[in-house]
């Protein structure tokens, strides 16, 4: 393995467990809290590394050319940018990385106008996941729905991801021979929404969703190109 540096921009939920990670591998590694860097005010941190992972929160209040702006170039082995499968909006069927964005929220908008901006700037090493919906320690949806009783589409399919496999996929990307531009990283575990949270909240003992039974348009989000550099998973069936 080639010696290297890691910079993380987001030391949360996620980036956090991913330098646990890479200390763990004796990797070197380097990261910011929200507390301590601000994108909008901030200068960027003043410290050299191989592979840089972006890992923020749509920042809709910055101008994506900002944003991008701020990154310095550099001789990157690798960038990693953490976008999401909400850059492909409402589209049912099928989805893979050869579908055509088609955001529908503010957040994903600046999602998409980010990642092209990197990809214009940084089109060597880029490379951008697309995370489905996060799971991992405390944080599920099931949980939420559970707590809120909102109503949800109980026919709806699931593209969930939990965070120890999003973890590797990550370092995985970083050691790939050459940048994957996209990846949608995506538990190939599909279940209808009504089967697979009810049975997580029962389970646990929680109260039951409120699952509506309207036929909504479903997606399932899979990948062309993960299989190359994660062929097994660690939790193939989300649990």
């Amino acid at each position: 393995m080639v010696k290297q540096t890691w910079g993380i921009i987001g030391l949360g939920w996620l980036g956090q467990k991913l330098a646990e990670h890479l200390s763990q591998k004796g990797i070197e590694n380097w990261g910011t809290r929200s507390q301590d860097f601000d994108w909008g005010c901030d200068d960027f941190p003043n410290k050299s590394c191989d592979v840089l992972f972006l890992n923020t929160p749509p920042l809709v209040q910055i101008n994506p050319e900002d944003f991008v702006a701020k990154i310095p170039t550099g001789d990157y082995r690798r960038i990693i940018f953490i976008s999401s499968i909400s850059v492909y909006g409402g589209q049912a069927g099928s989805i893979t990385e050869q579908t055509p964005t088609m955001p529908t929220t503010d957040s994903a908008r600046w999602l998409v106008a980010v990642e092209t901006l990197l990809s214009q700037k940084f089109s060597g090493p880029l490379t951008v996941i697309r995370p489905g919906g996060l799971i991992g320690g405390d944080r599920h949806p099931a949980k939420s729905l559970s707590q809120s009783q909102r109503p949800c589409a109980g026919n709806s399919a699931v593209n969930l991801i939990h965070r120890d496999d999003l973890v590797q996929i990550i370092w995985a990307a970083a050691q790939a021979e050459s940048a994957l531009p996209v990846i949608n990283a995506v538990t190939p575990f599909h279940p209808v929404k009504k089967e697979y949270y009810g049975e997580w909240t029962a389970a646990r003992g929680m109260a039951p969703i409120l699952f509506t039974d309207v036929q909504e348009p479903s997606k399932v989000v899979g990948s062309d190109v993960l299989a190359k550099i994660y062929p097994s998973w660690l939790r193939p069936r989300l649990d």
